[in-house]
């Protein structure tokens, strides 16, 4: 009897944390993925305009820093991604935020932009893939191992869902513009990311579409 009352217990916790995870919808199939902070969870403002579609199984990742302050719980996070927003579309002139999702040292990931919407994060490759930004600077130490974590659900979740290509190609912001054109994603945090899956050695300024 002790057994069964285990085993049923078990079970509920089990279920208990599957439930609690996000969920992202492709065709038929529903696959776990990580709980994303939505926008108006971090208390976005609205845009000022639509972003255009993107497509499905993108060849591309790019990997920035906000190169401001780190942050260290959610409500400290969500400041500082509406900040972000404020600076992108009051001083940038854009009608939202750019990235595509920002990862905080809480170990959460905001929703910026979002799935399937074209972002102002990376230019000339704004088509070609989603833009996710580590809110600190990392020029001379890394994110919080939740942060990283973070990001690797995060991209896994892109690839099982066919947002990116199983192929994909990623690369640091720096790697997009003409070598010395940004510190982005900060020294430290790119010689990291080039042992990460995906990552792909060169400079690609010269094929900005």
């Amino acid at each position: 009897m002790e057994l069964l009352v285990i085993a049923w217990i078990l079970c509920v916790l089990v279920v208990t944390a599957e439930c609690c995870k996000g969920r992202v919808g492709h065709g038929d199939s529903v696959t776990l993925c990580p709980k994303i902070v939505s926008r108006a969870e971090w208390g976005a403002r609205p845009p000022t305009e639509e972003s255009s579609h993107l497509p499905d199984l993108l060849p591309m990742l790019f990997v920035h820093h906000s190169a401001m302050a780190e942050c260290e719980d959610q409500e400290a996070c969500s400041q500082q991604v509406r900040g972000i927003q404020d600076l992108h579309m009051d001083g940038n002139g854009w009608w939202d935020i750019g990235y595509s999702f920002l990862i905080g040292g809480d170990g959460n990931i905001y929703e910026g932009r979002g799935w399937n919407t074209q972002g102002a994060h990376t230019g000339g490759f704004n088509t070609e893939g989603y833009g996710v930004c580590f809110l600190g600077n990392f020029m001379d130490h890394n994110p919080s191992t939740g942060a990283i974590a973070a990001y690797h659900s995060l991209a896994s979740c892109m690839v099982e869902e066919e947002k990116i290509s199983r192929e994909y190609q990623m690369y640091g912001h720096r790697q997009t513009k003409p070598p010395g054109g940004t510190e982005c994603p900060g020294d430290v945090l790119y010689a990291t990311i080039q042992e990460w899956e995906g990552w792909t050695e060169g400079n690609i300024s010269e094929l900005k579409q």
